[in-house]
């Protein structure tokens, strides 16, 4: 009977013995990031002149990214969620109907690609980097929403 107790004082001696952990730089790994991203975003919209909506306009965007991995594109007017897409080059269409009233809106549009780190975080596609646009849109007229 005294020998089971012994076997178990010495088996939790070498398994606490095992869990040791050493607080040092040997599982220390400093990750090598690769080339930074280079993206450039062109759209059908004019800077100079700001766009109108009548009754519906299309928005045309084309994405070419280099060195990473393009994620997806967000749109919104104003607070209002208009579009998502994970493709490089695409178009959707904005509503007059978008907003209650006739006027000057704001159009964003979020780009989000992979940062090119090596990190953990970006090797498992958590990690991503913005590129944002706003265009100022008229709408002519305007909806109940």
């Amino acid at each position: 009977m005294k020998k089971l107790p012994v076997r178990w004082l010495v088996g939790i001696m070498i398994l606490s013995h095992a869990c040791s952990y050493s607080d040092s730089d040997t599982f220390y790994v400093d990750p090598v990031p690769g080339d930074p991203p280079e993206i450039w975003v062109s759209t059908n919209l004019d800077t100079l002149m700001d766009p109108t909506v009548k009754d519906s306009l299309e928005v045309v965007y084309d994405v070419e990214i280099i060195n990473s991995d393009f994620y997806q594109l967000e749109a919104f007017v104003t607070d209002l969620f208009v579009f998502n897409s994970d493709s490089t080059n695409e178009s959707f269409w904005l509503d007059s109907t978008m907003v209650a009233e006739p006027g000057i809106d704001t159009l964003y549009l979020y780009f989000f690609f992979s940062t090119n780190s090596n990190s953990l975080a970006d090797i498992v596609d958590l990690e991503y980097d913005v590129v944002s646009l706003k265009y100022p849109i008229i709408f002519e007229m305007g909806g109940a929403k």
